[in-house]
């Protein structure tokens, strides 16, 4: 890949949402990329949303282009990257169970941010606090201990390593550190209360490696709205 050579990530500019999974992946393989959406405003991001941007039809953010290269969905985006760069599990049976974590990611953070919209998807969570509180309590109570403990049992399985997957870092681990950074910020004493001293241990690690510690501290990294663990 060329020095010159640059990534854009289409993402709404002003949270992190599921962008982050992609900056913090971009960030952990230290290539250079345009966060379009924070540099040209929201409407370079609705062109490739409403389907007038040229290139491989997409469906919505985040969207990743280079040259006339296009793709979206996230959890293919981290595979895709993961493969390019090297981050990826070295035989056939350690990448299925990094496709299958990584789907299970993605659960969770659709279950999640549906818990703050049971009316409407794509509705604001102000405008159905009221319809939100017993999904969030659902959620809270039965689905995130079951993420949780789920996600604790593959860190376990794999600790001496230190990595989801493999003796090496690869896109799950993104994945994962990602969704246990939303999980703390929504659910802070969930977070900190459930039997998931793998989980948390491996957050901080991942924390503490020195390109994603670099961008959590940047103003490249946005604080969390508040709400649907975006």
């Amino acid at each position: 890949m060329s020095q010159v050579e640059k990534w854009y990530l289409y993402y709404w500019p002003s949270l992190p949402g599921r962008g982050d999974f992609v900056r913090l992946m971009f960030e952990e393989m230290g290539v250079e990329y345009v966060d379009v959406g924070r540099v040209e405003g929201a409407q370079a991001v609705i062109q490739y949303y409403n389907g007038v941007a040229p290139g491989f039809p997409v469906f919505c953010p985040p969207i990743i282009r280079m040259r006339d290269f296009v793709m979206n969905g996230t959890p293919a985006i981290l595979q895709y990257l993961g493969k390019i760069s090297g981050m990826y599990p070295e035989d056939q049976q350690s990448e299925a169970h990094a496709w299958q974590i990584n789907a299970i990611v993605t659960d969770l953070m659709g279950e999640g941010h549906d818990a703050y919209h049971p009316l409407k998807r794509t509705g604001s969570y102000d405008s159905q606090v009221e319809a939100a509180k017993p999904q969030i309590k659902q959620f809270r109570e039965e689905r995130l201990p079951r993420y949780m403990n789920y996600l604790e049992r593959v860190l376990k399985l794999n600790e001496k390593n230190g990595y989801v997957i493999g003796s090496k870092i690869t896109y799950v681990d993104i994945a994962v550190f990602h969704a246990l950074r939303a999980v703390e910020f929504q659910f802070p004493e969930d977070y900190k209360t459930l039997a998931i001293p793998t989980l948390r241990a491996f957050k901080d690690r991942m924390a503490a490696r020195p390109r994603i510690d670099a961008f959590l501290k940047s103003p490249r990294s946005l604080p969390f709205c508040g709400n649907s663990m975006m």
